[in-house]
């Protein structure tokens, strides 16, 4: 058996690194599921409070990747969301390159959908990125992503945790405001998305700055290609006034061309399954997510409606003969046995409050 966190979260093995922190499989002992856990692993106030906001951010929706429940335990945080288990776009095109025109249309369009949901919330993403948008296994039939990782979101009528020229989000994929420290608009993800659009129209991440394509990288039918790159072009523009206005925008622009109408040419695509889990898991509990939606009663707060399907969480790793092993062919390490301390739990949630409503406080002084 390993650590168990906060006397709830059995920590099974690492899955990989996020922005703010470990990724791990846990089984969680009050419901008997395997779910995804991400754990800080910093202590400064600002990763708290973005910590705080990710965990917070609960889109129901079944291109969202929501997180489900939140414990505390000595000095450190821990949140859970559904385990997807096909890996990501990155690793799609790490493995397969450019994209069929039908599953470029079919991707983004979920996507968009994913945020659509999220900018009506009030929320912008600010990392969509390949690695972010994770995929269901469904082998070689319609692909099912799913949008993961808030940790840099941010509600636009909340208090920046950042001022002055400080970039926020990944290289690449970043808007040319992002850099130079804009306030959060919606039109940085659709920009955002409009450079994985051509990523996986390419199979290759555009350089900085441009948007144009080589003629022999395009599939065909060439004429759909060329109208999705103008199409994905706007949406990357370097002026955020020259962009789609929003989501919808986009999503109605990408739908005109009827993407998935076009042949999806002789090699079918395959999502895998990643995780090659046992048929059971600790002290024979199953590792399999229920069949259909479910209100998850959330360890702090209201419950919550949940996807249906186990899910992989940043960073997909490999499987060689039912041993789970990471990307240089090793097995993780088990996880350390750790006690539970319940005054630190309190402590934690009671310095995590403070910092919260401080930091509210000064920013908006």
């Amino acid at each position: 058996m390993g650590e168990v966190f906060a006397g709830r979260y059995e920590l099974i093995e690492p899955i990989g690194m996020g922005g703010m922190g470990a990724v791990w499989t846990v089984h969680d002992r009050s419901d008997g599921r395997v779910k995804a856990a991400k754990i800080l692993r910093q202590s400064d106030a600002a990763s708290l409070l973005r910590f705080v906001r990710e965990q917070s951010v609960r889109i129901a929706h079944p291109h969202v990747v929501t997180p489900e429940s939140w414990a505390g335990m000595d000095d450190r945080v821990l949140f859970t969301m559904p385990l997807v288990a096909g890996g990501s776009v990155a690793d799609l095109l790490k493995e397969r390159g450019a994209l069929p025109l039908p599953w470029v249309g079919v991707l983004l369009d979920q996507l968009l959908e994913a945020l659509e949901a999220v900018h009506a919330a009030g929320v912008v993403h600010r990392d969509v990125k390949p690695a972010n948008l994770l995929l269901e296994p469904t082998g070689t039939g319609w692909p099912h992503l799913r949008l993961t990782d808030f940790g840099i979101a941010v509600p636009v009528d909340e208090p920046r945790l950042t001022h002055g020229p400080m970039a926020v989000g990944s290289p690449g994929y970043m808007a040319p405001e992002q850099w130079h420290g804009g306030d959060p608009d919606p039109r940085q993800d659709v920009y955002a998305v409009g450079r994985v659009g051509l990523e996986m129209l390419t199979g290759v991440r555009p350089e900085k700055g441009s948007t144009a394509v080589a003629g022999d990288a395009l599939p065909e039918p060439r004429e759909v290609a060329e109208r999705l790159v103008a199409v994905l072009a706007r949406a990357a523009a370097e002026e955020p006034g020259d962009r789609y206005p929003d989501a919808g925008s986009l999503r109605a622009a990408l739908r005109e061309l009827r993407l998935v109408d076009q042949p999806a040419g002789d090699v079918p695509v395959v999502v895998p399954q990643r995780l090659a889990l046992d048929a059971t898991g600790p002290a024979g509990v199953s590792w399999s997510a229920p069949s259909g939606p479910t209100d998850v009663t959330a360890a702090h707060g209201a419950p919550t409606h949940v996807g249906s399907t186990a899910v992989h969480g940043a960073g997909a790793t490999r499987v060689d003969g039912g041993t789970r092993v990471d990307r240089g062919g090793h097995r993780p390490a088990a996880a350390p046995r750790r006690g539970v301390s319940v005054p630190g739990v309190a402590l934690l949630v009671v310095g995590l409050l403070a910092v919260v409503a401080g930091l509210y406080l000064l920013l908006t002084a």
